[in-house]
């Protein structure tokens, strides 16, 4: 009987972490954003690199383009954490609330990616610029 009873408890205890630990998970549309972004903030000019996160292969190409050489300057401003505005279990829209920068006067104060779960990856549908920061999943 205790033996079954710390068992018990053990079970709960473990799903109580378990838990926690899904709690802190990021979502993957998140991570598909900030992953893009980065290679933006990078200056990466090879259309490839962009490719898994769109359905249409042109507009990763137009993303790449420019000059056929990265000029290691960023091509978005920094932003502040990436956080979810609304999320079905194949859709998602991602907050990108960006910095004030003097190299990018008349950027938006926030884009909303809409993404879409294809083939188990998340890709970019559409993008919106916002005037202000849309309130977060939940709030």
């Amino acid at each position: 009987m205790l033996k079954m009873l710390y068992r018990s408890l053990m079970f709960v205890f473990a799903a109580v972490l378990l838990a926690g630990c899904a709690a802190d998970a990021v979502h993957p549309a998140i991570t598909a954003i900030a992953s893009l972004l980065e290679l933006r903030r990078d200056d990466v000019r090879a259309p490839g690199a962009y490719e898994k996160y769109f359905a249409d292969p042109a507009i990763a190409a137009e993303l790449a383009s420019g000059s056929s050489e990265a000029t290691g300057t960023p091509q978005v401003p920094e932003y502040e954490p990436l956080y979810l505005t609304a999320e079905t279990t194949s859709t998602a829209d991602v907050a990108v609330v960006w910095k004030a920068s003097d190299g990018f006067e008349g950027w938006p104060a926030a884009t909303v990616f809409m993404l879409s779960l294809d083939d188990g990856r998340w890709i970019v549908i559409d993008a919106l610029e916002t005037t202000s920061a849309p309130e977060p999943l939940g709030e």
